[in-house]
Formats: C-alpha cells, structure tokens, sequence
C-alpha cells in the first residue's frame, strides 16, 4: 500500500500541512510547524546546505546504513518514516539499501520537499512519499511505523526531547529506531559555530541523548559505539 502525496499551505508565519495515514487514504489532521521564529533556529544555512546537496553526502548515508545493518536488522519491512529528509536521497536508499516498501520522509523546508520529489527516482514513485512536516509534532497515530529513521536531524530541533519522545510514540513495539547523531564539541566548537547554524539552549551530549532513549522506551543495541565526543550511529528497539 502506498502512501497517498500530501500537500501543504501557507500562512504568513505558520504552515499547515495535511497529512496522511499509513492506514488510511484520509487526512488525520492539520499540524502546525514551528512559528517562524522557531523555525529560522532549525533550519541549515548555506555552509550545510553545500554538504547536503553533495554527492558526498550519500555516501556517508550508505555507511551508516550497512553500520545500522550489522547492529540490527529491521524485523518488519512495511513502513518506514524518515525525519528531516532533505533531498530525499536517503530515502530513495532505505527503500533500495534497507528493503522497505513504504518510505514516508519529511522536511522543515518546503523548498527541499518540493526538489526532493524532482530528483525521485521514477522507479521509486510508488515507494518513497515526501511532505513538509514538523519533528516535534509527528502527525502519524501510535504505532504506525516499523522503523524511523535520523540521518543526524535531532540536533537541529529544538525540543529534541520531545521529538524523540514522538519517534517512540509512532514505533510499533518491537520497531527500530536508527540514528546518526552529532554532538556539540564536533558542530559547536570554536571554528564551526561561527559557520553553521543550530539552537544554542539545551543542547544534548552522549548521556543525554542515551538518557532520552532510554526514559521513551528506546532500547540501545548490543554493538553501538557510545565513547565518542562528537557523535553516536546505532539503533534503538521499542520496547
């Protein structure tokens, strides 16, 4: 089953978008982004933008991908969500690389949405579904997905707290929560904070994102690497 197209609409400062089920061709509910202000905080400036719309960046997505793979292979292949998508091309590589037949993927930015559904492999326009959407507030009902999906959003949300409770909250139990994830001293250090952009309140290290795992029912995998400073790439279950 494939997840119907959705759209979006404008305001002067917030966005509505109407959204659509994994189990339903009807819209559940109308969210609202984060005001503009809140939104100018998490959205990437150029200096991210050039390692985004690079070939390069892919291919770090196809490593972390086979490292999720070895830790941890998805148990149900149905459906996946990813969070904060981009150009969609890790997208289009969860369905080929991981299998998953219904790929439902979001942005912040309605400008990458509308590029991402472009660039789409025609061969994966009945798999891949794009929409403009809001980490904090995941329009989808409990339980929804098998698997999401963060190739290294969560430290541009601003209540990443409460976006990791929502990626829980739409996990069957038993689904797989894979991450990329960076920390500050590697995106907040003397020379790099001055280039990009990124919330500077309540920023998470290592304990604190493992922390935030584990208190939303988000068992960390046997073989994730937690020693690193800059950052951390595994797997969590739903218990």
């Amino acid at each position: 089953m494939r997840f119907p197209m959705v759209t979006a609409s404008y305001t002067c400062v917030q966005e509505y978008v109407t959204v659509f089920t994994p189990q339903s061709t009807e819209p559940t509910r109308d969210i609202v982004t984060a005001d503009s202000a809140d939104r100018d905080q998490m959205l990437m400036n150029w200096p991210e933008r050039v390692w985004i719309y690079s070939p390069i960046r892919p291919l770090f997505q196809r490593r972390e991908i086979g490292k999720w793979l070895k830790i941890a292979k998805p148990a149900k292949l149905e459906r996946v969500l990813e969070i904060g998508c981009g150009l969609g091309r890790g997208a289009a590589l969860l369905a080929r690389k991981m299998g998953f037949r219904n790929v439902v993927a979001f942005d912040l930015e309605e400008i990458l949405i509308r590029r991402a559904r472009r660039i789409l492999p025609s061969g994966l326009a009945e798999t891949v579904t794009f929409f403009v959407g809001d980490a904090q507030d995941l329009p989808f009902p409990d339980a929804g997905f098998d698997a999401v999906v963060n190739f290294g959003i969560i430290h541009h949300v601003l209540d990443w707290r409460g976006c990791i409770a929502e990626i829980s909250r739409v996990l069957e139990p038993g689904g797989f929560f894979y991450f990329e994830e960076i920390y500050p001293p590697l995106y907040a250090n003397f020379l790099l904070k001055r280039m990009l952009r990124h919330p500077t309140e309540d920023r998470f290290y290592g304990p604190d994102f493992l922390t935030a795992l584990q208190s939303n029912g988000l068992q960390l995998q046997p073989g994730v690497c937690t020693d690193s400073r800059f950052g951390i790439v595994g797997a969590a279950r739903k218990i």
